[in-house]
Parts: structure tokens; sequence; C-alpha cells
């Protein structure tokens, strides 16, 4: 699967997708990236590349953040529902 972000720093679409060691894992609810799973597949200069693969981790992080915080919130009632019990 293909994706694509407009990178402000080069003002141009760049073609992205996430690397072959994960494209099952990206469909789990509780996946966390890392950057080293993100390909940038539009031709760039090494330089631009890592300019725009750092650009697009950051556009990432609202989301990652969203899915530690469900990750966590599991955790803390899975907690909860033990100390219950006892």
């Amino acid at each position: 699967m293909k994706f694509y972000f407009t990178s402000e720093e080069l003002s141009q679409d760049i073609e992205w997708t996430w690397s072959d060691a994960c494209q099952e894992k990206q469909y789990w609810q509780t996946w966390i990236p890392k950057k080293s799973d993100l390909k940038i597949k539009t031709k760039l200069k090494r330089d631009e590349m890592q300019q725009a693969k750092n650009e697009l981790w950051e556009s990432l992080q609202t989301q990652i953040q969203m899915t530690r915080d469900l990750i966590n919130a599991k955790r803390r009632k899975k907690r909860l529902d033990q100390n219950k019990k006892t």
C-alpha cells in the first residue's frame, strides 16, 4: 500500500510506505511504529530523503501518542481489575 504526504520543507508530494517487516503489524490496534519502519519511495537526494522522513515522522506523532494512550488505558484498567479481585 502506498501513502502520500505533502512536504512543506521540500514543497512536493512524497510517496512513502511501511517497511516489508511491518506490513502485517500496521493493522494491529496496539502497534507503535519505529522511525526505521518508514520507507520513502519518492526519488530524492540523501539529505532530502532524511528531511522528508523526519517531517513525516513528526506528522505521525499525534497518532502514535493516541495509540500509546490507548495501550496505557487498557493496562491501567487491567491492573485495577486485578486489584479489585484481591
